[in-house]
């Protein structure tokens, strides 16, 4: 102990002889109070030993002047350190800012410093020329050479000092003021007016040397105001300075009050600036202030950021002393964290972090820095991933659940076909694709890249590239030009895709419209000589857009079947129209018409079928098809077949038996009748068929055309449906001539026009029970009737027109003028 303590007295006594004027002290000027000498504490001493206060060890901390930022993060993180019950204590030395704090902790007088980190990456990058270069001679003056770093770091200064990271912790803004109303689009528009650029030996002059060097000047072509802070915002306001560059923190109150009294305004940092600044200096990253930072502030000013860093160096020699080193830095690291979340010093903004706060970031971390960064990143990995886990599960038992419910039930959908068929599946790959190359562009330039400074300039930046508008101008690294390049690729590729999707669904809604199975033409024992007829049925007209269905016999030629098969909007089934079980999954019950042919007996090959037996096959498809339907609402009532009304399938086989199935469920068929078929035959299907005999209407037209030569035209004219033609259309007369005459139809048809106007041929009367459908046609169909003739509701009009919506549009009209004519007529009746 004896010994010890005599060591101890005797350095002391060292130290104080070595101090100039220790004992009588320099001269006070009168007036002025004596300033207090700051607390301060040698880094370490040659035998390790090292100072403490209050029984811990303390060591030495840069931050910077009395009214600077730099203080107030050392004092909250001393703070912070006495919240964790740190074992270490720091002594805070009152410095000129980063300039003197980087020169101290190079030449070993600080522990730990606050530099910001432009002034210390040049800093090391000086140490790691000094590396390559051979030590110069002891002796030699190193005042000779002139260094060309940032506060005048030398090489030989940074060569044996070994500058570790411990944490980024807050950001700075370079804040561009000029008084109103002048507003500078380049610094070369300053001239000779006064300028601030900072005060000398601290970080914001240094910032603003570079600033001014990327405009093309140098310090010694301004007119600079040398000056604290304080005295520059105070010459501004009274007009004797045009331009102030300050880097610090956005929202400061100084600046929010020079903004606010309306003496000057921020301006942006040109943006060729911005890239020739980042290109020679890449410690800064590109940023903006955003909007409302300040009074009057509406938009986002582009600018550049550097980062207030916690810096240390690893020169330690005995394992002992980097054992203590690394326990005071996870010490101060601990307080960092706890004065960013602390209440008192929230406002500070600190906030750790060890990587993406420049461009470029060489100064590698301390290990403990190392060692937590991992440590987080391995927590935020395993946070993620498990919100990942959760959302897939939920997203599978959704999955589940809608299953079950049936919601997701649409085969198309499920398939990996029904997903390409999709338009929303290239959609949603196109919009996946730019929202993850907006990010991931974002990421890598918006530290670097004046254009791409916010989400928002990225997102349409990449939105452009999807679209097959690539620029490599836009952007600077080769991996964002290529994500830009595979976006261009990958989202053309999707835009197509999206097209042929959207194509093929219009296409196969389409041929669905062509393929349903409601109100459909069904044609029956189809042959040669009726192709005219899908001709006619494909044209313009009333059935122009009705699926047809065409059941065809193995004895129909293949070039035939091929011709059919280039009809578009024409589905063919290879069935035995004789069989009642091929014919049910055409829907018969739901056609519009039914029409029968006779075989084609040109050919011998394949077998032929009788118009009456697939008649009779039509009939006990639709009994099979109904009993179906009736027994599965039935059951869904949960009726049982006994109770319910649902005749069985035995009663419907008989082709007499066309009572017992209900005539809402038979089709209107028409039956091609032979010349040597009786009509008798097809008594049995009077309420439901119309035979009709082709050969004896071709002959009766061919005659009528050989006797007036007017008759073919106006039949032509009436079947093609052209555009310059008028064709014969029925419609549902309303109700308000419901019990009139038919002499007042005609005379309402006659004076309403339309676009060519309509002439009425006749009445379609409806089928009561009384009358049935084909035996009955010639009583329902009146053509040219009695004047005196009454409508009965249910009549159709049968009248040429340009088409069908004039038709019912007149129709809709008429009530009017008929009322008006029905009035007219009772006075003269009476």
């Amino acid at each position: 102990m004896r010994h010890r303590l005599k060591r101890r007295l005797g350095l002391l006594a060292l130290a104080l002889a070595l101090i100039p004027g220790a004992a009588a002290g320099a001269p006070t000027p009168a007036g002025a109070e004596p300033e207090p000498e700051p607390e301060t504490a040698p880094a370490g001493d040659a035998a390790g030993e090292r100072p403490r206060r209050n029984g811990l060890p303390l060591y030495s901390f840069g931050t910077g002047g009395k009214r600077g930022g730099f203080l107030r993060i050392g004092k909250a993180l001393r703070r912070g350190l006495e919240r964790t019950s740190a074992t270490i204590d720091i002594d805070l030395r009152e410095t000129k800012g980063s300039c003197e704090n980087i020169r101290m902790l190079l030449q070993g007088e600080l522990d730990f410093a606050l530099v910001q980190y432009d002034v210390a990456a040049e800093a090391f990058k000086a140490s790691r020329v000094a590396e390559r270069t051979v030590e110069p001679a002891e002796g030699a003056d190193e005042t000779e050479h002139h260094s060309g770093w940032m506060c005048d770091v030398t090489s030989e200064m940074a060569r044996k000092s070994h500058l570790r990271l411990v944490a980024a912790l807050t950001d700075g803004a370079v804040h561009m003021l000029v008084r109103r109303p002048v507003r500078l689009s380049s610094l070369a528009g300053v001239g000779d007016h006064p300028i601030y650029i900072g005060k000398e030996s601290s970080g914001s002059f240094e910032t603003g040397k570079v600033i001014v060097g990327a405009a093309g000047l140098t310090v010694d072509d301004l007119n600079r105001l040398e000056a604290g802070s304080s005295k520059a915002f105070a010459a501004m306001r009274g007009g004797d300075l045009l331009v102030m560059l300050r880097t610090t923190e956005p929202g400061h109150p100084d600046i929010a009050d020079m903004i606010a009294s309306g003496v000057a305004s921020v301006n942006p940092l040109p943006d060729k600036v911005i890239d020739r600044l980042i290109d020679g200096y890449p410690y800064y990253r590109v940023c903006q202030i955003e909007p409302k930072t300040y009074p009057g502030l509406e938009f986002g000013l582009p600018t550049i950021c550097v980062t207030t860093v916690l810096l240390t160096t690893d020169n330690a020699e005995h394992e002992a002393h980097r054992a203590e080193h690394n326990r005071a830095t996870l010490a101060l690291l601990d307080a960092a964290d706890d004065a960013a979340a602390h209440p008192e010093d929230k406002q500070l903004g600190i906030r750790p972090r060890w990587h993406s706060f420049a461009e470029q970031e060489p100064i590698p971390l301390h290990p403990v820095a190392d060692d937590r960064e991992r440590s987080r990143r391995r927590g935020a990995l395993l946070r993620y991933g498990g919100i990942t886990v959760v959302l897939l599960t939920l997203l599978l038992l959704l999955r589940r659940y809608l299953r079950r419910r049936g919601i997701l039930r649409d085969r198309l959908s499920s398939n990996f076909e029904g997903h390409l068929s999709n338009p929303l599946v290239p959609f949603a790959a196109f919009a996946v694709l730019v929202l993850i190359s907006t990010v991931i562009v974002w990421s890598i330039e918006h530290d670097s890249n004046a254009h791409l400074r916010t989400l928002d300039d990225s997102f349409w930046e990449i939105n452009t590239f999807a679209t097959g508008n690539f620029s490599a101008e836009t952007v600077k690294s080769s991996t964002a030009r290529f994500i830009g390049a595979m976006a261009t690729i990958a989202g053309l590729g999707f835009l197509a895709w999206f097209t042929a999707a959207l194509t093929s669904l219009f296409g196969r809604d389409q041929t669905r419209l062509f393929q349903r199975l409601k109100g459909h033409i069904v044609i029956l024992n189809f042959r040669e000589e009726m192709l005219p007829l899908i001709r006619l049925l494909r044209s313009p007209g009333p059935t122009q857009f009705r699926s047809i269905h065409v059941v065809v016999s193995d004895g129909l030629p293949k070039r035939v079947r091929l011709h059919l098969a280039r009809i578009k909007g024409l589905v063919i089934h290879h069935e035995n129209p004789e069989v009642p079980s091929d014919l049910v999954g055409l829907r018969l019950p739901r056609a519009a018409r039914v029409v029968v042919l006779q075989g084609d007996h040109r050919y011998n090959k394949g077998p032929r079928y009788h118009p009456l037996r697939i008649t009779r096959a039509v009939h006990q498809a639709c009994g099979a098809d109904h009993h179906q339907r009736a027994l599965t609402a039935a059951q869904a009532a949960e009726i049982s077949p006994e109770q319910s009304a649902v005749l069985p399938p035995a009663l419907t086989t008989l082709a007499t038996a066309g009572h017992r199935t209900p005539r809402q469920v038979l089709p209107s068929t028409l039956v091609e009748a032979g010349d040597h078929e009786p009509r008798e035959l097809f008594d049995p299907f009077r309420g439901w068929v119309i035979p009709v005999r082709g050969q004896e209407l071709a002959d009766a037209w061919l005659a009528t055309a050989s006797a007036d030569p007017a008759f073919p035209q106006l039949f032509h004219s009436l079947v093609t449906f052209d555009e310059d033609n008028s064709e014969v259309y029925t419609a549902e007369l309303p109700e308000w001539f419901h019990g009139n005459r038919w002499r007042l139809v005609r005379r309402v048809l006659y004076t309403l026009e339309g676009r060519c106007g309509v002439v009425p041929l006749g009445l379609f009367r409806s089928s009561g029970a009384e009358i049935s459908a084909g035996a009955d046609l010639q009583r329902r169909l009146l053509v040219n009737p009695d004047p005196s003739a009454l409508v009965d509701p249910g009549d159709r009009v049968i009248a040429l027109a340009e088409d069908e919506a004039d038709l019912k549009d007149i129709l809709r009209r008429s009530q009017r003028l008929t009322q008006e004519l029905l009035s007219r007529r009772k006075p003269e009746s009476a």
